[in-house]
């Protein structure tokens, strides 16, 4: 049966309607029409456990750094990285997982479930923050955040995720996020839950402006067209598809997205992927609640640049997580809401309020 006219952009496997801007939703779709090219995957679930210390998945999963991860009410945290779905849950030293896969491609190489989990959460890391004398804040910050680690994200998800954040409250760019990912990634069935890979680069490159703005992405639209067609470009001119790219091109990659013009990826952007995706660990990202924090506790104010290099000096090799153990102790004293202080989620019982799947039968 031929399609509806109002089908016209294809996009990886997905035809997307250039009326309604949906894919299997579309009232004018034929039933042929409704089925999603890309085949439901429904794995063989995988279950383990990781010895650790000094470790919490609670504030490494809730610090703000990613958002495809949630806790739901059964206390497991739930998320997908790198096309895996995984449920994690940690009791004292002992990290509980289930997985949909054994095997994982990382920038790093494949990797073994097990390998892959102490690579992403930095489980045999320990990192030693020095505390300058007098520093009454960073000691304190740096106490109440222990356990806290940078997680290693897939690159292009990191890319496209944080050009969503810019002037955004986290919960609106995690829907984005998730809309992305089910138009255009992988759907895997994990028991009672649906889950949806992050989209591949060259899915992403066919959206065009008009798309994202039909969708309300804002003035953000312009931006990711120009940086997935940047990415995909160079990634075919290294003859590589991008989950082949190395640490060292993508690195390479998002210098040169910072010098091209409306990729949406300036200081705050580049900082935070340098920070969550790159292993730079000396790199701060500055925000608003930075800036306050830099302003009311160590008298520092100017620009996002004289902040950042300000911060960068003081902290050093390990300034990144200098930064975040300020930036989580300064939102735990003046945030309003529970869903925005990390230390206070983190200690609680308390559910996501937006979790990176959809129950089998449930709507949204």
């Amino acid at each position: 049966m031929a399609s509806p006219e109002c089908y016209g952009n294809y996009a990886s496997g997905k035809l997307l309607c250039q009326s309604c801007y949906t894919s299997k939703k579309c009232a004018q779709a034929s039933r042929e029409k409704q089925e999603d090219v890309l085949q439901l995957v429904v794995p063989q679930i995988l279950e383990g456990r990781i010895e650790t210390s000094r470790f919490s998945l609670a504030l490494t999963l809730y610090s703000g750094q990613t958002f495809r991860w949630g806790r739901d009410h059964d206390g497991w945290w739930k998320g997908i990285a790198y096309g895996v779905v995984l449920r994690l849950k940690q009791q004292d030293d002992v990290v509980h997982y289930f997985a949909s896969a054994n095997k994982v491609s990382t920038y790093d190489g494949e990797k073994d479930i097990e390998d892959f989990l102490r690579w992403y959460l930095r489980l045999d890391e320990d990192p030693k923050v020095r505390v300058p004398r007098g520093d009454r804040y960073l000691r304190r910050a740096r106490d109440r955040m222990r356990g806290f680690r940078f997680v290693r994200q897939e690159p292009l998800e990191c890319i496209v995720s944080y050009i969503l954040s810019v002037q955004a409250h986290m919960s609106l760019t995690k829907q984005r996020i998730q809309f992305l990912s089910q138009i255009l990634g992988q759907p895997i069935r994990f028991g009672e839950e649906d889950y949806w890979s992050f989209p591949d680069v060259d899915a992403l490159a066919l959206l065009d402006e008009d798309y994202y703005r039909h969708q309300r992405f804002g003035w953000r639209s312009k931006f990711l067209p120009t940086s997935t067609r940047f990415i995909r470009d160079l990634a075919r001119k290294n003859r590589k598809e991008t989950p082949d790219l190395s640490l060292a091109e993508w690195r390479s990659l998002v210098d040169k997205l910072v010098d091209t013009p409306n990729s949406g990826i300036g200081l705050k952007v580049a900082k935070c992927i340098d920070l969550f995706s790159l292993g730079r660990l000396n790199a701060v990202p500055v925000d608003t609640w930075v800036r306050k924090m830099a302003a009311d506790w160590y008298g520092v104010e100017g620009t996002d640049a004289r902040i950042c290099a300000w911060a960068e000096n003081r902290g050093g090799r390990h300034a990144g997580y200098w930064g975040e153990y300020l930036f989580a102790h300064y939102r735990e004293l003046n945030a309003p809401s529970l869903d925005d202080r990390v230390l206070s989620f983190a200690a609680s019982d308390a559910s996501s309020s937006i979790l990176p799947f959809e129950r089998r039968g449930c709507e949204g």
